[in-house]
């Protein structure tokens, strides 16, 4: 489609050159639709001497510096030279102008030392004009390599800029529901999973992807992923990850000309999806959004840029409080306890490891690592602990063991940790159990628990009742047998 749709474009741009004529001399090129700030160049490939009988026709020769074009390059496939001596040429039957002639024409043009622009403009407005031009045919440069012919000093060609200016978008991946925006939360060690959309713009060179993450996020170059349609591309001679670029990103993806040129298209449905994952690492802050940032460069020196995307991540945490209550009635009071052991499970029951972060405060602060150590805590005087770094969803806090005199607790605590994090919103509404305040407050209760299988306390009085039992049945039956047979 891409091809028909650049054939198109060609000829209807090339059959507008077409203007009755009426003397010689020089002639104008509109182009519309200009990108502003964007410099357009046209280039005179053929000279043009008009009849004297018909200015409407003449004889076209070939330009200053475009010999090797014609007699060996891209417009020998298209153009007959009909006179050597005097290089006349003319289009070869069954051949059409079309958008790889175009192209080649401005890239010999960019690559020829001995070929000049006739004339250059930089854009301040949607139109860029170029006047006085000697008649002949031109190759204009608006980066799709528009062809234009003047013919006559009253041709006034106008040629629209048809090109799409490159964009890229960028996602993050919530792994609770497998979604993809521009915010999500994780673990400390949590692998992020991000995706960038390419829109390639007809024509334009030289892209590089920059992808800029904040400290609390550890780059994987062997994650990224390259693909169109479906169909994935591999790096050698496609595209280059560069973890060492000059812009101050963390990576960039630079991608070959050629294999943008395979894609191009100005279909918005196709895209070059790049994928690629990070690890939020052990600079996590909680509650804070750590950043990533991407954008394109683009252009014969990299000088075009597009809009900047960011995503966020975030982590969190929750508290533990542990106590009893001292006293009764209007007297009591709560109390912290030292002592207490637990666990920190996730939904599946699985045993969450930690790294010991407490700093010189002496507030005992455990982060998630799932290299780490600590995989069990003890409440200290203050009774509290802390927990650092989790995603949200719901955790099963367990009680391992009892201070000395209390009861251990005969089921987990839950805890369940929400973001509220909305698309467009400021900033997060993160609750632990629906409340604001982050702490989790455990109870433990005084005195020890009644003797249940095993203990002689009540067991006792289980087999004496038994026995009893036993024995007036075994009374009344005997009875029963004497009543007969007397």
């Amino acid at each position: 489609m891409k091809k028909v749709f650049a054939v198109l474009v060609a000829l209807t741009l090339v059959l507008s050159c077409a203007v009755m004529a009426f003397a010689a001399g020089t002639g104008s090129i509109t182009i519309t639709n200009a990108i502003v700030d964007s410099t357009y160049s046209v280039y005179k490939m053929l000279d043009f001497e008009p009849s004297a009988a018909d200015p409407s026709k003449g004889v076209y020769t070939i330009a200053e510096g475009w010999d090797a074009f014609f007699s060996t390059g891209a417009g020998k496939d298209y153009f007959t030279i009909t006179n050597a001596d005097e290089k006349t040429v003319v289009l070869t039957d069954g051949k059409t102008v079309d958008q790889d002639l175009a192209t080649a024409a401005v890239a010999y043009a960019k690559n020829t030392a001995s070929v000049s622009a006739a004339q250059s403009e930089k854009a301040t407005s949607a139109n860029v004009k170029f006047e006085g031009l000697d008649l002949g045919y031109y190759a204009v440069d608006t980066t799709v390599g528009t062809l234009c012919s003047l013919t006559n000093t009253n041709s006034t060609v106008t040629a629209v800029e048809k090109n799409k200016q490159p964009d890229i978008t960028k996602e993050v991946q919530e792994d609770r529901n497998d979604s993809w925006g521009t915010w999500n939360d994780a673990d400390i060690d949590q692998v992020v999973n991000y995706r960038s959309y390419i829109t390639v713009g007809y024509g334009a060179v030289n892209y590089v992807m920059h992808d800029t993450m904040d400290t609390a996020l550890t780059f994987d170059p062997a994650s990224v992923k390259v693909s169109v349609n479906g169909t994935e591309y591999e790096a050698a001679g496609n595209y280059e990850v560069k973890t060492s670029g000059t812009c101050g990103c963390t990576f960039e993806i630079a991608f070959y000309n050629d294999f943008i040129a395979t894609i191009e298209d100005n279909d918005a449905d196709v895209k070059i999806l790049v994928e690629y994952a990070a690890t939020l690492n052990e600079n996590a802050v909680v509650e804070v959004a750590h950043l990533n940032t991407v954008y394109l460069k683009y252009g014969e020196n990299n000088e075009w840029k597009t809009q900047e995307h960011t995503t966020k991540t975030y982590t969190w945490k929750f508290d533990v409080l542990k106590y009893m209550v001292e006293g009764t009635g209007d007297a009591a009071q709560e109390k912290p306890l030292a002592g207490a052991t637990f666990q920190l499970l996730d939904a599946t029951g699985n045993v969450i490891k930690f790294s010991d972060v407490t700093g010189a405060d002496d507030v005992l602060t455990y982060e998630v690592d799932a290299d780490g150590t600590v995989a069990s805590f003890t409440t200290p005087d203050s009774g509290e602990l802390y927990f650092l770094g989790l995603d949200e969803g719901t955790y099963q806090l367990k009680e391992t063991d009892a201070p000395d005199g209390y009861n251990i607790l005969t089921a987990p605590v839950e805890v369940v940790i929400t973001s509220g994090i909305e698309e467009g919103a400021p900033a997060p509404a993160f609750k632990v159990n629906n409340s604001a305040d982050p702490t989790v407050k455990v109870l433990n209760q005084t005195g020890s628990l009644l003797p249940e299988t095993g203990g002689i306390g009540t067991t006792i009085f289980y087999v004496v009742g038994g026995l009893l039992m036993v024995a007036a049945l075994v009374v009344l039956v005997s009875k029963k047998r004497m009543a007969s047979f007397a």
